[in-house]
């Protein structure tokens, strides 16, 4: 994300920067790209990455002509790879991961499917372990009047010797589970504060970190590595002022985007793209209105034709309908 005083540009996984689309993510590209777009709006206050390898070598270059420029990692995405570092490496997490699998598999299609773990996400899966976590707490403690009233049609006595079988296995993570829970609460509250506060030079002590890692069961590493990064982002901010901490709303707005991108037959970067600005708005009934009254369709046409071109979704019909023909 590229800061500049009040406006804000963003540099997406597919390096759309300015309305302009690179076919390579070089750090050298990157900072050519970043070098022409401060020539024409000046340099920025701060640039907010996700510490990308491409991203990460182009905005080091850049920075070599801009040093006071704020580089700030994005602790959303830090807080997931410091998560990541500890449960990849852990036996417990990864055979925990297994067993909420064949958990879901067992329970499919049968009376207690309500009580199934969460699906578990092929990509940033430590962005959202809490709901496999949260599962197992809700599991362990649910009151089984509450499961009886839910599964009426089975014996309360079987029904008891079916959740033994089912989840028996949760027994042997307890003590993880809550070491697990500790770990994302502490991150979740990080990341709360400097999303709701930014951050700024008193980060540290506002969110009191030493007595918060103090007071869990966090392994030393864990708890390093989040000291580390909130006292290194917080002194490269200037005294007095509040900076960004996380790109997560322009995430958000591109995760839209991706949405309706998906339901493209042919995905490509093109008209799509306008729904990008439809998700920054309030789409009242006056401002569609006055957009009807304002733009004729044809003008739409043009512009669309001129800025994007011929969809590949257009080439592709002409291509058949021309084979069509000539059988």
């Amino acid at each position: 994300m590229f800061y500049l005083q009040n406006e804000v540009y963003r540099l997406t996984d597919v390096q759309l920067l300015a309305i302009e689309i690179m076919y390579s993510t070089k750090g050298e590209l990157i900072e050519q790209k970043l070098t022409e777009l401060s020539n024409k709006v000046g340099y920025p206050l701060q640039i907010v990455s996700d510490h990308g390898s491409d991203l990460e070598r182009g905005i080091r270059l850049y920075k070599e002509k801009y040093p006071d420029v704020v580089y700030t990692y994005d602790v959303t995405h830090a807080m997931a790879l410091f998560i990541k570092y500890e449960l990849e490496r852990s036996d417990k997490y990864q055979s925990f991961r297994v067993e909420c699998n064949q958990c879901r598999r067992k329970l499919q299609q049968t009376e207690l499917a309500f009580l199934s773990p969460p699906s578990q996400r092929s990509l940033c899966r430590y962005f959202n372990i809490e709901s496999l976590i949260n599962w197992a707490q809700m599991v362990l403690n649910a009151p089984i009047e509450i499961i009886i009233g839910l599964a009426p049609n089975i014996e309360p006595d079987i029904l008891n010797e079916k959740l033994k079988e089912k989840f028996a296995w949760l027994n042997n993570y307890q003590n993880e589970i809550l070491i697990w829970s500790q770990m994302v609460t502490t991150t979740r509250n990080l990341e709360t504060q400097l999303k709701t506060c930014g951050i700024n030079q008193q980060s540290v002590d506002i969110f009191e970190l030493d007595e918060v890692l103090l007071n869990t069961n966090l392994s030393s590493n864990f708890r390093q590595n989040i000291l580390e990064f909130i006292t290194s982002e917080s002194s490269q901010i200037p005294e007095g002022q509040t900076f960004l901490g996380t790109s997560d709303v322009l995430e958000s707005i591109f995760g839209k985007y991706k949405q309706f991108s998906s339901k493209s037959p042919i995905k490509q970067m093109g008209q799509m793209i306008l729904n990008i600005s439809l998700c920054t708005m309030n789409l009242t009934t006056s401002v569609v209105k006055q957009a009807l009254e304002t733009v004729r369709y044809a003008d739409l046409e043009i512009w669309l034709t001129k800025v994007f071109g011929q969809s590949m979704l257009s080439k592709r019909r002409i291509v058949f309908s021309s084979y069509n023909d000539n059988i």
